[in-house]
């Protein structure tokens, strides 16, 4: 389940970089997901509430530069052919400060499917918006929703 909640956030960026050129600022980005709500179809009683426990309210924060090169050629970088996750991509809006992606990408160890959607909204210096994910077809079930917010925080580092 760790590699679900540190995987979002890299999925939003990409999808974020993804857009016309010039949506957002390159540069540092720190961004925030926190799962509100998880649903394990099929798990009963105290094990349901242990698992709900750990993985909802918790907050994971990362940051990742977005270079001026990525900001202006998106599509030749993470979201093509060679994205590391393999993830396809059925919906990618981000204009007018408006975003909407849904993606399908494989679930951990390659067994199932991750279906994820994210509606929300930018400014060059930062995005918000209500994310929807699902695992499916894997050992377990899975459903959660919840918030990720991200924001320039300045300049990348220098070697980046």
């Amino acid at each position: 389940m760790k590699r679900l909640s540190l995987f979002a956030p890299a999925v939003v960026l990409a999808a974020a970089c993804s857009g016309q050129s010039g949506t957002i600022q390159p540069g540092n980005w720190e961004t925030t997901t926190r799962f509100t709500t998880v649903e394990i179809p099929g798990l009963s009683g105290e094990m349901a509430k242990q698992m709900q426990s750990q993985l909802a309210n918790q907050t994971n924060t990362q940051t990742r530069c977005i270079t001026p090169a990525e900001a202006a050629n998106p599509t030749g970088g993470m979201m093509g052919a060679n994205n590391p996750q393999g993830c396809q991509f059925s919906e990618q809006t981000f204009s007018g400060g408006v975003i909407r992606v849904r993606g399908t990408c494989p679930g951990p160890g390659g067994q199932g499917q991750i279906r994820m959607s994210w509606e929300g909204s930018y400014t060059p210096t930062s995005m918000q918006g209500n994310i929807n994910t699902e695992i499916s077809g894997g050992p377990q079930n899975m459903r959660m929703a919840g918030t990720l917010t991200s924001r320039r925080t300045g300049d990348c580092p220098s070697g980046s």
